[in-house]
């Protein structure tokens, strides 16, 4: 097509003569002769506006034939023409116009050529042009003697003076603020003073376009005359045009010949106006540091408040496409005023997200939304330039030790089996500015092997423990979940499935722990032994940087199994490896808490940024797609063991000490264990019955080709060797088949759908809550129970009461240690439901056996885990005069079936002591005053003392007791000097100090120290 236009082009230009008026143009501009070489404040000239056609040049100059240097003729590079001129009996000649590129390199100056043709009009030539194609390139004629101003020489060989010649470019200064608080860019021109009948015209161009006055509707100008020769331009013209470069552009001129003959015009250095992002591009990887990004306005805004807060203009962010893929400090900008600069400036921290997903690198754009309600009208609507992020994908790490364990590790996937008991090292980061570990026990799990009891994680200064280890033996016991920092936690999450069966943890660098907790029917079916299986996600962050039994996380299988001692074993040493992450008695997280460290704690809460919504926290720049899958525990209720003295109605069971006799039995006899097992099983029926137990698991059919399968296998087939049982550990094998599988599933983009702009896992791949507790039929992630079962999981029988095993601490509870305003009921057959009750029945302990006194009161229970609930206690009135007071507690999930009854017993402990059935007797260390229970020691504000060797129901003087101690009997003490979050220390007066942690009831002379604690029967520590 386009040769045919050519060539259509070029009969048409033949048609006529080109040489007849009429048929050419005229091309007149002197400065294009070979001499002229322009300056540096000079015009270029360039033909890429040219017309394609037949030309001829002012004053019939012609073409040169030679080759013409650059910067000559005008322009940058010139163009000259290759060969000789025509005669008039030659006609119409094609030739080449050439132009010298390389400059003093090159060989034939002819580096770029355009065809071009010529004919001899007898006078004149004629030239057929084309257009080129960039600047500065134009073609020469004649060759002259040019002036620069003006074009030829006047008489006598002068050039004339039209305008006065500048000879650098006008320089634009940075905005400055007057006095009277406005804002103006100067625009300063670099010309003599002293000289007359000179003048400039000044105006202004925003990204090229000329400035506009918004009411005039004309250019913004300025003229200057005489010495002036800075030009001002108020910012407030501006408005409308921030987010753009701001030049001047000077023209000069002779007054006294007025504005008709000026200059060329000169344009100075641009400003970029408005809010501008340093840097503007960051690339940030999921394994990562956080990038600074500094936000300023290039343009100073003077703040007349007297409030340092008003002197501030807010920049909102727009949203991500994929707001999930970044996360930034905050979603709300705040530009704080610089009274130095006048300029308003903040920064923001973006990191890439711990998605946990394989979703590969992107490119985002953050915007920003408009500004409409700054107080300085300039900034109205303006809308900040995008900034763009760019985001490395990185994978995460997962381990998983379930069963009575079997491991698979970050790296090393093949089935490793951990028999030893203790308190053990699961995973630690050596990343020094984020502590993170996690650490297991093992008990001897009843006639099983060892199994995980108990698990307890540390981020920070955040610290997590799910514990149901057995408190006594033959006891059942349900798992609880403690918060045992002391404080609230900082950006840690913690939540529980609707089946009370599983604990998510999920911190904010994105580590993930699952605790899927469950009972075992143990070897004999007959057993209730609890176990759990601990599914761990390692953010990117720690790989190259951890260690534990989980792996030595760097990518290399070989290794995993590096110990604590540093040495390397083999997967036949297995044993040995176990015992070098064993903590010696004592030194665990479950005995010894980190100190608090302010250093640790969370600088940013971090935002993913969605359009129209202000920030949602991602804690500290994390999502895991599978996070949000239950309800949060909130710190209400849980277990703080730094405050161990704390007044709260956290139960008070404590931990079973382990029999070592048992545990040599018990490892001898696994020793032991081998195929056929004493019942009889061969190792070919169990590898039979582990493939049929997985392949009816929930996510079989995703998975049932991957290396997950036969890895499972042969934890299962251990399990049953050990257990001599198929059924002991039937769903901790289905249950890690899932939850290998998951992990992978979840990691699949294609997996990932997003709900309000969060990753969150398709339902289709989570599969079912517990394998439906065999009772029931997975479909599609939702449970189908089988008749005569209910449930989220299918483990509740219908129509069957629940069956109450105890209340913690025995249903003993003391008023001196904790309201008793709950009770903690281990329960079998509840389930989360909106009839979950509690009856509770008041009853009289003062005449021996319990009496019922008063009508039964129904209340709302919590559901705190698929073994426990919590039932509301009404107020006991014990501290008021009563020593003792009993309660009747039934459960019921449905509303209609009541478990049995079972006593819950609130006594003053300084004045009864009760067991379990009710019976209550006098504490013969104690006094009884006036109605209240007082213990040996307490004292009054007489300087009285409780000394039941001389009155059980009389105060007692004593002349050791110089300082009142106000720690009352319903523990509303004073601060405690070793722990300010902790109230319940002695309150002292007439200038005495307390003894703090040496006796935190007993107060001292302050210049005398040493005498606390010498007294333990008069300030005997707290029960």
């Amino acid at each position: 097509m386009e040769l045919l236009l050519l060539t259509t082009s070029i009969a048409l230009a033949f048609a006529q003569d080109p040489c007849s008026r009429g048929y050419h143009n005229l091309i007149s501009e002197p400065h294009r002769s070979s001499q002229f070489q322009p300056e540096v404040t000079d015009h270029l000239l360039c033909d890429n506006g040219l017309t394609a056609g037949w030309y001829v040049f002012d004053n019939n100059d012609e073409m040169p034939t030679s080759c013409v240097a650059q910067y000559h003729c005008g322009t940058h590079f010139p163009l000259w023409m290759q060969g000789s001129h025509p005669s008039q009996a030659d006609g119409i000649v094609h030739r080449k116009a050439c132009s010298n590129i390389y400059g003093s390199s090159s060989h034939t100056c002819c580096d770029f050529s355009l065809d071009i043709q010529v004919k001899n009009c007898g006078s004149f030539y004629v030239y057929y042009l084309q257009p080129v194609p960039a600047c500065a390139m134009a073609y020469c004629a004649g060759n002259k003697k040019v002036c620069d101003v003006g074009g030829l020489p006047a008489a006598g060989g002068s050039c004339p003076d039209l305008y006065p010649k500048l000879t650098t470019l006008p320089s634009l200064q940075n905005p400055e603020v007057t006095p009277t608080k406005e804002v103006r860019f100067p625009c300063r021109i670099d010309y003599p003073i002293g000289q007359s009948d000179v003048g400039f015209i000044v105006t202004w161009t925003v990204d090229g376009k000329v400035l506009v006055d918004t009411n005039t509707k004309l250019p913004v100008k300025t003229v200057l005359t005489g010495d002036s020769r800075i030009a001002y331009l108020n910012a407030m013209k501006l408005q409308g045009n921030l987010g753009k470069e701001l030049k001047c552009n000077v023209t000069s001129f002779h007054p006294s010949k007025g504005q008709g003959i000026i200059s060329d015009s000169l344009g100075s250095n641009g400003y970029w106006c408005g809010i501008r992002m340093n840097p503007d591009k960051i690339n940030v990887d999921e394994g990562g540091p956080e990038q600074t990004v500094k936000v300023e306005s290039t343009i100073p805004i003077p703040c007349t408040s007297l409030f340092p807060d008003d002197c501030k203009l807010t920049v909102k962010l727009k949203g991500l496409r994929n707001p999930a893929d970044a996360s930034l400090s905050g979603c709300h900008l705040d530009l704080k005023l610089d009274n130095v600069t006048g300029l308003y400036s903040t920064f923001f921290k973006v990191k890439a997200t711990r998605d946990f997903i394989k979703d590969h690198n992107h490119v985002h754009e953050v915007g920003f939304q408009p500004i409409y309600d700054f107080t300085h009208p300039m900034w109205k609507n303006y809308t900040a330039t995008p900034i763009s992020i760019g985001t490395a994908d990185k994978d995460h790490g997962h381990c998983l030790p379930w069963g009575d364990p079997h491991f698979t590790g970050f790296d090393y996937k093949r089935n490793y089996n951990v028999y030893g008991i203790g308190d053990m090292v699961l995973y630690k980061s050596l990343n020094q500015k984020r502590p993170f570990e996690v650490q297991m026990r093992t008990w001897p799990c009843g006639s099983l092997h060892p199994c995980i009891c108990a698990v307890i994680a540390r981020e920070g200064n955040d610290i997590v423990e799910v514990d149901m280890c057995e408190k006594r033996a033959g006891v059942i016991e349900a798992p609880t979940v403690s918060y045992l920092s002391g404080h609230p936690l900082e950006g840690t999450t913690v939540s529980k499935d609707k089946s009370g069966k599983i604990f998510y943890i999920n911190f904010p660098s994105g580590a993930r722990l699952e605790v899927k907790t469950a009972i075992s029917p143990g070897r004999r079916g007959k057993e209730k032994l609890p176990y759990m299986n601990v599914d761990i996600q390692a953010p990117p962050d720690d790989f190259g940087g951890s260690e534990g039994m989980c792996g030595n996380w760097n990518g290399v299988v070989g290794d995993d199994l590096k110990g604590g001692d540093g040495k390397v074993y083999t997967p036949n040493r297995v044993a040995d490896f176990t015992k070098s992450w064993t903590l010696p008695t004592g030194t665990s997280m479950f005995h010894q808490l980190p100190k608090y460290e302010a250093h640790l704690a969370p600088k940013f809460e971090y935002c993913s940024c969605k359009q129209n919504v202000d920030c949602t926290k991602v804690g500290n720049g994390a999502i895991n797609p599978s996070k949000d899958k239950g309800s949060l525990i909130s710190g209400k209720g849980t277990h703080h063991r730094r405050s161990v003295r704390s007044y709260s109605d956290h139960f008070p069971d404590r931990d079973l000490a382990v029999d070592p006799r048992m545990v040599a039995r018990r490892l001898k006899r696994n020793a032991d264990a081998t195929f056929p097992t004493a019942s009889g099983i061969t190792e070919s029926q169990a590898n039979s019955s582990c493939r049929h137990t997985i392949m009816t698991s929930s996510l079989y059919k995703q998975c049932q080709h991957t290396d997950i399968l036969n890895n499972i296998i042969e934890g299962c087939i251990e399990d049953i060797k050990y257990a001599d049982s198929a059924d002991a550990f039937r769903l901790a094998v289905m249950n890690a088949f899932d939850s290998t599988c998951y992990n992978e599933l979840a990691k699949d983009p294609t997996n990932i759908q997003y709900v309000n702009g969060d990753p969150v896992v398709n339902p289709s791949i989570s599969g079912c809550p517990n394998q439906c507790s065999l009772n029931g039929n997975c479909v599609s992630g939702t449970c189908h129970c089988h008749h005569g079962y209910t449930s989220i999981d299918c483990s509740v029988k219908e129509g069957v009461s629940p069956q109450i095993h105890r209340i913690r601490g025995d249903g003993l509870c003391d008023i001196r240690a904790r309201p008793c305003r709950q009770a903690n009921v281990i329960v079998d057959n509840i389930m989360d439901s909106a009839s979950l009750s509690c009856r509770v029945t008041p009853v009289d302990l003062s005449e021996g056996p319990p009496v019922e006194s008063g009508p039964a009161t129904e209340y709302h229970g919590e559901f705190l885990s698929f073994l426990e609930m919590q039932c509301p206690i009404p107020e006991s009135n014990v501290m008021k005069g009563l020593s003792a007071k009993g309660f009747k507690v039934s459960v019921t999930s449905d509303g209609q079936h009541y478990s049995q009854e079972s006593l819950f017993i609130v006594a003053d402990g300084y004045c009864k002591k009760c067991t379990a059935a009710g019976v209550c007797t006098q504490n013969p260390n104690s006094c009884f005053i006036d109605g209240v229970c007082y213990r040996h020691g307490d004292q009054n504000d007489k300087f009285q003392v409780c000394d039941p060797s001389v009155s059980t129901t009389n105060w007692t003087s004593s002349k050791t007791v110089q300082e009142v101690d106000h720690y009352t009997a319903t523990f509303s003490g004073c601060r405690c000097p070793y722990n300010i979050n902790v109230y319940d220390c002695a309150c002292c007066q007439n200038g005495g100090c307390q003894c703090g942690e040496i006796q935190p009831n007993q107060c001292t002379d302050c210049n005398n120290k040493a005498l606390c604690g010498t007294n333990p029967g008069l300030f005997p520590p707290p029960a």
